[in-house]
């Protein structure tokens, strides 16, 4: 994958159920191992992709591990929707359109600019 960062969500596993901390690698902004969380800022400035400043943007996301903690099994939802607006990480869920990031070297699509 590169270089790539981390956003540190909430993530419910699809065999038990329960929710965890999920580390999810991405690209878009600085991409450096910098760790995020919902509501932080994306830096710019260095290794970037993306376009800084979109209103709204979604970023392809991937779990470092797709074993649960919880449980010990695989969580088969293990690609993400990372939605932010103007360079705020906003929400993330389960990916729903993987299609959708075929442009962008598949990091990325713009939703509104």
């Amino acid at each position: 994958m590169g270089s790539f960062n981390i956003l540190l969500a909430e993530i419910p596993c699809t065999s038990c159920g329960n929710k965890y901390e999920g580390k999810i690698q991405f690209k878009f902004g600085n991409t450096w191992q910098l760790r995020y969380r919902i509501g932080d800022v994306v830096k710019w400035g260095g290794n970037d992709i993306g376009v800084p400043g979109l209103l709204k943007v979604k970023v392809y996301g991937i779990l470092e591990s797709d074993i649960c903690p919880v449980c010990n099994q695989i969580n088969k939802g293990n690609e993400f929707d990372i939605f932010l607006e103007q360079d705020v990480i906003k929400s993330v869920s389960v990916l729903e359109d993987l299609p959708s990031y075929f442009a962008n070297e598949g990091n990325y699509n713009v939703i509104e600019t």
